[in-house]
């Protein structure tokens, strides 16, 4: 552990707010529901002008005035990106820690920075205070620490990589594309983005991690790479030791009424969990059977057996990522 200044003059510092606004063809987009419930986001920069982690990555602190509700997600999520590290697509943790804010310290409002004037009332380089940085080998330390650190004025953080791809949710959403979404990616493209998902959970079920949280607003798209990345475990649960077939199977249904349904037909199935910010009883308390609604476009974009393994989907019928990966596998091979 190594301890740094927070301080916009001669150290790090918290730049343009990150959790306000998204990236998708080289557009910036206002999106509140982006806003998170227990913690804020800013670019971590350096007034040296390197910050030791490649590009300027992403700082997820937790709020200051939600410390009671952040912190069993704080501590999800350190226990999960520990657990998970090196998992093709996940979002890495570059290092953990915790930030103690200068007394008076005061958070800017959560604006998205669509203009200069905007982008300076939202970023928090007034911030100063001192940085406790943990390595990823030293995890353990900053959960050993999480109760004494917080009762003595702390706030937990995360930084981890930016994520400068298309965020699905700005390809897919019926709304927010104006319709264009059956243009923007090929059904081809919608099946190999349901698969690498799949094959994520499949992991990380497999280590004893459950995602649960599956908005689109947390996948993003690398064109280029024709690649899907994931971020935010927060509401998810670390259960190396009673992961169960139950626990599997409500991720699965989430992820198929909220994220598989809205890359297939542009919307989330009705009766889900709304966009967000969410909360973990939202989730907890949801439906476990959804059924699938089209519009006419959507009804011709998809087959019949697309359509089949959707319904199928929402109803529960899959009960393992392997088992719903190999149908789309299916589907995707039919579509050559």
């Amino acid at each position: 552990m190594r301890e740094a200044i927070l301080d916009s003059q001669s150290g790090f510092y918290l730049a343009e707010p990150l959790d306000t606004w998204l990236t998708a063809a080289q557009q910036d987009f206002a999106i509140p529901e982006a806003g998170g419930s227990s913690a804020r986001v800013f670019l971590l920069k350096n007034a040296a002008g390197k910050t030791g982690f490649g590009p300027d990555p992403a700082f997820k602190v937790m709020r200051h005035d939600k410390i009671a509700y952040a912190k069993p997600l704080f501590l999800e999520e350190f226990n999960i990106l520990a657990g998970l590290h090196g998992l093709n697509g996940l979002t890495p943790m570059l290092q953990a820690g915790y930030l103690k804010p200068a007394a008076g310290t005061v958070w800017p409002p959560e604006v998205a920075p669509l203009s200069k004037i905007l982008e300076k009332q939202g970023e928090a380089s007034s911030i100063r205070g001192t940085l406790a940085l943990f390595d990823l080998d030293e995890i353990q330390d900053v959960i050993d620490q999480f109760e004494e650190r917080l009762q003595d004025g702390w706030l937990a953080f995360l930084i981890l990589e930016r994520r400068w791809e298309d965020n699905l949710y700005l390809l897919c959403d019926a709304g927010y594309t104006r319709g264009n979404f059956v243009r923007n990616l090929s059904m081809r493209q919608v099946l190999d983005i349901s698969i690498q998902i799949c094959g994520m959970l499949e992991q990380a079920h497999a280590k004893g991690a459950i995602y649960l949280d599956h908005k689109l607003l947390h996948y993003y798209w690398n064109e280029y790479r024709q690649k899907v990345i994931m971020l935010d475990w927060n509401i998810g649960h670390w259960l190396p030791q009673t992961f169960s077939p139950e626990v599997q199977h409500s991720d699965l249904v989430q992820f198929s009424s909220r994220a598989l349904h809205h890359i297939f037909t542009g919307r989330q199935a009705p009766g889900s969990v709304a966009v967000g910010p969410n909360r973990p009883e939202d989730i907890a308390n949801a439906p476990t059977h959804y059924k699938a609604s089209y519009s006419f476009d959507v009804q011709n974009r998809l087959n019949a057996d697309e359509m089949s393994f959707l319904e199928s989907a929402l109803d529960g019928l899959f009960q393992t990522p392997t088992e719903m990966k190999e149908k789309l596998m299916y589907l995707y091979n039919k579509r050559q």
